[in-house]
């Protein structure tokens, strides 16, 4: 009998198929391609939150462990028990922010001590690589990379702060340019099949750039994902009935539609999570944690990614107690993230109150559209599931970019006109056609991959 528990806010999720027993973390290796059928809840629930969610997945049978989940696999059988969740145990504790910085470091310190390897650090410029960054010791292990998010990537914030910090710290640095990176649609479907939409491939470039700058050599990889939410720059709106669950999915529009992909009502779905949840979603903590829980299916990327580079990556904010005590550092600290502010300027690094001159700029996404030519969408294949005309129209968005929508385009992402137009009721329908398109995607992958399973068996 194995045994397999769910992690605490759902990392290195473990899929598992109801009828054939197969469990693994990589959703091909369990779907059985030669009987598949769709699941139609599951995939509407896909299209509109952009990955797998409510333990559901567009494939009839395949399901995932939640956070507070056993899976037991008995003789090939699987049955799944829901367990308490000890998390929330340790929500609404006391915890005090230099604990929390010493906690951090020791543990960052800790892990890195157990290697020789050179420590790859990928520096946003933010404040969860600023961070790690600073708590690292051995700077000279470090080799952090950044990319920019704008037309003029050197530009770009997050290059600006992220070069000013290897500066002050003495670790070396180098920034890569993207733009190709749909044409890694091949490779994220390899990793993460239909769980998870094709809207972070550019992490794919990024890492496949720096793994052939770096002789193709083995280092670890030190990730500040989910950082940010405990620190206390997340902040999740009330969620009081089951239309606003959504919120949850902090999913920034990244995804496709299902009204209109599928018309398939999945409310039940979001009732049944929503009536276990509804009272504890009272706390605003509780709406954090469960929000990250939500997105962690394609959050998790940023660990997975580089490892399929052999970058083995370690992240101290998944770790549950550092999680829970940055969450329970008293609001008026966390608020703006007063405390690692006062940190960084004890550091010489909070690059904030300094004058550098950068731009808020984010237009990778289209920079990436108009200059690389993208396959469309196969109508042929997606139509046993999707609505013709939805696909057809995301199609024709994405190959007819005329000189007017160029114009439109580069109006939208300039930040402060960017404000204006929405202001004044403007919709960018080309970039929701992309996220349309990268969500889309897998599901094409999928049926085609059935579709060759079934011809050559």
């Amino acid at each position: 009998m194995d045994i397999v528990r769910g992690h605490w806010v759902g990392h290195r999720t473990v899929f598992y198929h109801e009828l054939t027993g197969a469990c693994g973390t990589n959703i091909n290796d369990v779907i059985d391609y030669g009987n598949l059928e769709l699941d139609s809840l599951g995939l509407a629930a896909y299209l509109d939150y952009g990955y797998c969610v409510f333990a559901h997945t567009p494939v009839k049978h395949v399901k995932f462990l939640l956070p507070h989940q056993s899976l037991i696999v008995l003789d090939g059988k699987v049955r799944v028990e829901d367990q308490p969740d000890s998390t929330l145990a340790l929500l609404n504790q006391s915890a005090h922010e230099d604990d929390v910085l010493s906690m951090i470091e020791q543990h960052v310190n800790d892990w890195a001590s157990s290697f020789d390897d050179d420590i790859l650090i990928p520096t946003s410029g933010g404040f969860d690589s600023r961070l790690l960054n600073v708590v690292l010791k051995d700077k000279e292990r470090i080799r952090a990379y950044t990319y920019g998010t704008s037309n003029d990537q050197n530009s770009s914030r997050e290059v600006v702060y992220a070069q000013q910090l290897s500066r002050r710290l003495g670790t070396v640095w180098k920034r890569i340019d993207l733009g190709r990176f749909n044409s890694y649609q091949d490779d994220w479907f390899a990793l993460f099949g239909c769980s998870v939409g094709a809207v972070g491939t550019y992490h794919l470039e990024f890492f496949d750039k720096i793994h052939k700058l770096e002789g193709q050599r083995e280092m670890h990889m030190l990730s500040g994902i989910i950082g940010d939410a405990w620190a206390g720059a997340v902040y999740v709106k009330p969620v009081n009935d089951v239309k606003e669950y959504k919120i949850l999915g902090h999913t920034h529009q990244m995804t496709a539609n299902s009204q209109q992909a599928t018309g398939v009502d999945y409310r039940g779905l979001v009732e049944q999570v929503f009536d276990k949840q509804k009272d504890l979603l009272q706390d605003p903590k509780y709406r954090i944690l469960t929000a990250m829980r939500t997105k962690m299916m394609l959050l998790q990327s940023l660990i997975s990614v580089p490892e399929y580079y052999r970058y083995t990556g370690y992240s101290p904010f998944l770790g549950e107690n550092i999680a829970m005590s940055m969450l329970n550092i008293p609001d008026e600290r966390r608020a703006n993230r007063v405390w690692q502010r006062d940190y960084f300027r004890r550091h010489n690094v909070l690059f904030e109150e300094e004058k550098h001159s950068f731009t808020y700029q984010n237009s990778l996404n289209y920079y990436a559209l108009i200059n690389h030519e993208i396959e469309p969408l196969d109508v042929r294949v997606l139509r046993e599931a999707i609505h013709v005309e939805y696909i057809n129209w995301i199609n024709d968005q994405l190959q007819h970019i005329g000189r007017t929508q160029r114009i439109f385009q580069n109006l939208m992402h300039t930040p402060k006109v960017k404000g204006a137009l929405k202001s004044l009721g403007f919709k960018n329908k080309l970039m929701e056609a992309y996220f349309a398109y990268t969500t889309l995607k897998p599901i094409e992958k999928l049926l085609k991959k059935r579709n060759d399973c079934i011809s050559n068996p």
